[in-house]
């Protein structure tokens, strides 16, 4: 197990490793996790004693792998996993000064082990060396609020918010944390925190539909701009952000394109709509003679465009035809975009009405199970909606389009570490009839 980058006994310890493999391990914990929820025990067990043989396990992680591993029935195995992984960290407890990278996964694998006591020491170390650090920050509110501690953990976040370089971009974070630990007083604390320090009408609009996902009445006030700011800000960040979360969106179109078997001749009038940065651009290209790009961060599309990829870029607002390229189009990709429109009606009319007849239509959106819903979709606190497969396929009926030929659930991506379920859709436009 991976306890350590330093060669010296007295040199500072490092206990996670880089983005990518942690995004990597953790989606096989979340195999797992399904795996033995279906009852597979044995394929369950088969892929714990591969990720148990990694050679960057950070120890935080080990520890999931353990429970995963007690829960199957090997408990032998688990606790001897538990027991060397704390004799590890105790083995470094004094070398931890790294506030994200040390002390904090430490505290979570003490946590994890039951030894709460000494998680905290680690959690206040960090804090007090990184009270600007936001990661750390979440961290510590999390393990107050696992601990029932509420009003802790909303003076963690307090804190943080008065040192703060944006009070009110913190104050959302904060709201949508809280929200998610299932702790509704603290989230509209942090809500209020935010209003009072909005500033611009974007803000505003922001505000509002934080709200609205937490039950309250938002108006209209200028969402086109809190989109563009939103995604504008996010922009920088964007694939680095969705490779700590496992974005599998892109992925879920790719092995719908692969699973229709459709054919790789470089014929279609290919658009990707809401590229953001390009992640399809690369899958994409061996099915298009031209590849259109449309996105409404032109931010984003600058990123695009520096990575190369696309025949033309354009900013595009999806739920305004006029804003659309030109002419018709034989395919059209939408990955990880309808999660931020809630009826989709006027989109998907949209997109139907630039597809040529036998064209394809790829979306992904996430998942709502709830059937409960009167609507279809609702909106989270995430930010984003989440529709019912009945939904889409009404609404797609709606905007003229036939019986969807995939309709597959799979994981979208991560939120707070735990997967969102999202649902892959490929829809074929009605050739014309003759005769």
């Amino acid at each position: 197990m991976h306890t350590e980058h330093a060669a010296s006994d007295e040199a500072e310890v490092i206990l996670d490793v880089d983005e990518a493999t942690t995004a990597k391990i953790v989606g096989k914990l979340e195999t797992i996790r399904g795996l033995i929820d279906a009852g597979d025990t044995n394929a369950a067990m088969t892929l714990c004693d591969e990720v148990l043989t990694s050679p960057n396990l950070p120890v935080n992680a080990g520890v999931k792998l353990g429970l995963l591993i007690q829960e199957i029935g090997q408990t032998d195995i688990a606790d001897v996993l538990f027991e060397t992984t704390y004799a590890k960290i105790k083995a470094v407890i004094h070398r931890l000064e790294n506030p994200e990278r040390a002390l904090l996964p430490a505290a979570e694998a003490l946590a994890d082990l039951g030894y709460f006591d000494e998680a905290e020491i680690l959690c206040r170390k960090a804090i007090a060396k990184a009270p600007d650090n936001l990661t750390v920050a979440v961290g510590y509110t999390a393990f107050l609020v696992y601990r029932e501690r509420q009003a802790d953990a909303l003076k963690v976040a307090e804190d943080y918010l008065d040192q703060a370089q944006s009070a009110f971009e913190g104050a959302i974070h904060f709201a949508m944390i809280f929200n998610h630990l299932a702790v509704p007083d603290a989230a509209r604390h942090c809500l209020k925190k935010a209003e009072k320090a909005c500033k611009t009408k974007t803000q505003k609009a922001k505000l509002e539909f934080f709200l609205a996902s937490d039950g309250m009445a938002k108006t209209e006030l200028d969402q086109h701009g809190m989109a563009v700011e939103l995604f504008d800000q996010f922009a920088k960040d964007y694939d680095k952000q969705l490779e700590k979360l496992e974005n599998n969106g892109p992925s879920m179109i790719f092995t719908a394109l692969e699973d229709l078997q459709l054919p790789k001749k470089k014929s279609r009038r290919v658009l990707d709509a809401g590229c953001g940065t390009g992640l399809c651009a690369g899958f994409l290209r061996p099915y298009a003679k031209e590849l259109h790009g449309v996105d409404l961060s032109v931010k984003m599309l600058e990123i695009a465009r520096e990575k190369g990829g696309y025949d033309f870029l354009a900013r595009t607002d999806l739920s305004q035809i006029v804003t659309y390229p030109e002419g018709k189009f034989d395919m059209i990709v939408c990955a990880d975009v309808l999660d931020y429109f809630g009826a989709l009606n006027t989109v998907l009319a949209n997109l139907n009405q630039i597809l040529t007849p036998g064209g394809w239509l790829l979306v992904t959106v996430e998942h709502e199970s709830d059937t409960s819903i009167p609507r279809g979709y609702k909106l989270y606190p995430s930010g984003r909606h989440k529709h019912s497969d009945d939904y889409m396929v009404k609404t797609l009926a709606g905007a003229g389009f036939p019986k969807p030929k995939l309709l597959k659930h799979a994981r979208l991506r991560n939120e707070f570490g735990l997967p969102i379920l999202g649902t892959l859709i490929a829809v074929q436009k009605p050739a014309l009839m003759f005769g």
